[in-house]
């Protein structure tokens, strides 16, 4: 009953998680079993990425509804995404798999702390910015960066996704959270399958724990596309803030 109770809770958390930020739902839920369920940690990331595939999905399917998706402009780095995952996923089956450590707890915070002090704000013209050369090679480049996060560690594809979008391609908060979703759903996808093809996985967590994450990124996604942006970027920053100081505190005590 014990174990259950954890997959539930953990698969509940990562589903609004993914739903209201687009954080990876590894994030929570690979430590939460490697550390309460002492699961071993490739196997945990396999769970924690087929959950993220089913909370992902439902979560781009609220924010497609509302228009909050703009694929064209991030489909370089989608592809790059998707790319580095599967070589990353395969080749950390001969490593064994760590959290990413300090750098990205800290990196956590600061994200946080961006959204709070310097809110991304509705960008009518968002839509309609030039793709220069630029920002080709930065989306290759990072998208090759972060799906090496997502395929090694399973963790931090969500939230670099989101900074990207943000910061270099100028979508604005919602359009970025749901195009960063949307994309998850593959990167996801790939990352679990390689990861359950060579180390397996335990159905039954994988199941209730995939359930419970549909139910959380449903309530959240609905929650977020309904609320104004200044609200959205306090909601977020100070979640990314907490969290990320509670890892940080666990990561060095």
């Amino acid at each position: 009953m014990f174990e259950i109770l954890i997959y539930i809770i953990g698969g509940f958390l990562a589903g609004v998680a993914t739903g209201l930020v687009g954080l990876s739902a590894a994030t929570i839920i690979a430590p939460l079993f490697v550390t309460v369920l002492f699961i071993n940690p490739y196997i945990a990331i396999g769970i924690a990425l087929a959950s993220d595939v089913l909370a992902s999905s439902l979560s781009a399917f609220h924010y497609m509804k509302n228009k909050n998706i703009a694929l064209k402009s991030a489909s370089v780095m989608a592809i790059s995404v998707v790319t580095f995952t599967i070589l990353a996923s395969y080749l950390s089956s001969n490593a064994k798999p760590v959290n990413l450590g300090i750098m990205l707890n800290v990196f956590v915070v600061l994200l946080g702390l961006r959204f709070l002090i310097f809110p991304v704000k509705e960008n009518v013209n968002s839509k309609i910015f030039k793709f220069t050369k630029s920002k080709f090679l930065l989306s290759v480049f990072w998208g090759a960066v972060i799906g090496i996060i997502s395929g090694y560690f399973g963790a931090g594809g969500g939230l670099s996704m989101l900074a990207i979008l943000t910061i270099v391609l100028g979508y604005d908060l919602k359009t970025g959270i749901g195009t960063s979703v949307f994309i998850m759903v593959f990167t996801a996808f790939v990352g679990a399958t390689t990861h359950i093809i060579i180390g397996g996985t335990i159905w039954i967590a994988l199941l209730i724990t995939g359930f419970a994450a549909l139910v959380g990124a449903n309530l959240a996604s609905k929650y977020a596309n309904r609320i104004n942006h200044k609200i959205l970027n306090i909601v977020i920053g100070s979640l990314l803030v907490v969290f990320g100081i509670v890892l940080i505190i666990l990561y060095l005590f």
